[in-house]
C-alpha cells in the first residue's frame, strides 16, 4: 500500500508545526518572566532616580552641610518609597582575634 504522493508531505508539514508550536509554548513563559523582571528592575531604578533629582532639587548647593541634607532627603524618600538605598549593606564580618592559619 503507497500513500499518495502529496499526503506524506502534509504529514511532515503537520509534525513540524506541532514540534514549532510545542518548542514556542516551552520557550514563551521563560521569557515573560525575564520581560517582568526587567520591567520591575526599570520600575525600582527610575524610583532611585527620582528620588535623588527630588533631593538635588531640594537642596542644590554644594555646601558640606546641603549636601549632608540632601543625603538624608534622598534616604527618606527611598524608605518612605519602599526602595533599595544600596548603602545599607551590611557589614563585612570582622576577622576573629584567633589565629586560623594552622
Amino acid at each position: 500500500m503507497m500513500q499518495a504522493p502529496g499526503t506524506a508531505s502534509a504529514s511532515l508539514r503537520r509534525c513540524v508545526a506541532l514540534a514549532l508550536l510545542a518548542l514556542a509554548a516551552a520557550i514563551l513563559p521563560h521569557r515573560a518572566l525575564a520581560d517582568d523582571k526587567l520591567r520591575q528592575s526599570g520600575v525600582i531604578w527610575k524610583g532611585i532616580d527620582n528620588c535623588a533629582r527630588a533631593a538635588a532639587k531640594a537642596y542644590p548647593d554644594y555646601t558640606a552641610e546641603a549636601l549632608a541634607k540632601r543625603e538624608a532627603h534622598r534616604r527618606l524618600c527611598l524608605r518612605q518609597n519602599n526602595l533599595p538605598s544600596g548603602n545599607d549593606a551590611p557589614a563585612p564580618a570582622a576577622a576573629s582575634s584567633g589565629d586560623m592559619s594552622k
